[in-house]
């Protein structure tokens, strides 16, 4: 049987708890994001869909290598005035990484894109890596995860989902791939968000 926590779990926010997950203070606003980033012909099409429906705040989470790879779609980000953020230099999972190296490699990241936001890929980060990395950035999680990569979801289901979850303050996770969902939900998405009332609102590193 599949699990899918669409929230961020309650006893990970008592753990990481200087960690982001939703902008408390802002319920007229909710937030959205998208990892993995930049992508060859993804990220284009992301930021034109934004700027179609006259969304002005978003972040990228983006990976250091993924940067240098494909720096056209790097300029696009941030010529259309949205936030690049670190996401480290490659994608790897802190449960299954050194302290050490770990570290490094978000340090790497943070580098490239010189932001005081950090995601961590996969949205996994143990203790020992927390405490360090939290000393050098500020860690952001979710209130929303859209699963927006898992095939075995279609677009009318996440849409489903996201109405009945999406909240004031949420900070929405989508990614940014070139068969990822979110390039073909992101319309309905960001029309549902408006019908709920909510405007899209810009991380801050001193959140």
């Amino acid at each position: 049987m599949i699990i899918r926590r669409f929230r961020f779990p309650a006893m990970l926010k008592f753990v990481f708890r200087d960690a982001l997950c939703r902008i408390q203070d802002n319920n007229a606003k909710v937030y959205l994001t998208f990892d993995d980033g930049p992508s060859e012909t993804g990220t284009r099409r992301i930021v034109d869909t934004l700027k179609n429906n006259n969304v002005n705040a978003a972040t990228f989470f983006c990976n250091g290598s993924a940067m240098k790879e494909y720096p056209q779609s790097l300029d696009t980000i941030i010529k259309n005035g949205f936030t690049v953020a670190n996401h480290g230099y490659y994608h790897i999972d802190g449960w299954k990484s050194k302290t050490a190296e770990y570290f490094e490699n978000t340090v790497k990241g943070f580098k490239l894109c010189k932001s005081g936001l950090f995601r961590p890929p996969y949205g996994h980060i143990g203790l020992r890596q927390y405490l360090k990395v939290r000393k050098i950035t500020k860690i952001v999680f979710w209130d929303l995860l859209l699963y927006d990569f898992d095939t075995r979801l279609d677009k009318g289901v996440i849409l489903k989902k996201a109405e009945k979850l999406i909240r004031g303050g949420s900070i929405i996770v989508l990614h940014d791939k070139e068969n990822g969902c979110s390039l073909r939900l992101l319309d309905e998405l960001i029309t549902l968000c408006r019908q709920k009332g909510y405007d899209f609102g810009r991380l801050a590193s001193d959140a």
